[in-house]
């Protein structure tokens, strides 16, 4: 009899296992950042490169940048680092200075009725913009700037999981960012080649 009462408590440890395996929430995954090393960097004659940050997330609905698994802002960052240089002009200074880094949520209107119960709607809509200024400015009182601005949007449908909808934010934020890159670049190279080296 103690054989199979010891059967039967492995036996049920077994199940007890097997059950709490079953009710594990998938992992989280671990985004990682946005960098731009793969491309040529763009060499500024100036002699140091500030970055001036003026937004600040409110931290409440409809804003959601604080749920960005890689901050649009931080990105921006790491563009910087990555893809301008200073040829050591003491009598210039540049100044990046992000002016908008926003994701904001907008509910979107839903089927009522039969169709509502059968069909299943886009229930949110992310929109993702950026605003950069780039400016120069010389000792001798000389200045040139640009901006480049980049707007993503998407629709999620209702009933997304935590991880998709962190997933989706992943995306749009690196497409943001791409579109940035293309526009910041196309803008220096036009409106600021004197600077170029």
């Amino acid at each position: 009899m103690t054989g199979l009462r010891r059967f039967l408590t492995t036996l049920s440890l077994l199940m007890t296992t097997a059950l709490f395996g079953c009710v594990d929430a998938p992992p989280n995954p671990v985004y990682p950042e946005i960098t731009f090393q793969h491309l040529n960097p763009l060499y500024l004659n100036v002699g140091e490169i500030k970055i001036v940050d003026e937004f600040t997330p409110p931290l409440k609905h409809p804003h959601v940048e604080h749920e960005l698994p890689v901050s649009i802002d931080q990105s921006v960052r790491n563009w910087v680092r990555d893809r301008l240089r200073t040829t050591g002009n003491s009598g210039a200074v540049a100044t990046i200075t992000i002016k908008d880094a926003s994701a904001i949520e907008k509910g979107l209107e839903k089927d009522t009725g039969l169709k509502g119960l059968i069909t299943k709607d886009q229930s949110e809509l992310y929109v993702f913009h950026l605003l950069v200024e780039l400016k120069i400015t010389e000792i001798s009182g000389s200045s040139a700037f640009v901006t480049a601005e980049a707007t993503r949007s998407k629709s999620v449908p209702e009933g997304i999981s935590l991880n998709e909808r962190e997933k989706t934010y992943f995306n749009q934020v690196e497409a943001l960012m791409r579109a940035f890159d293309k526009e910041m670049e196309k803008n220096i190279r036009t409106f600021m080649g004197e600077y170029l080296r």
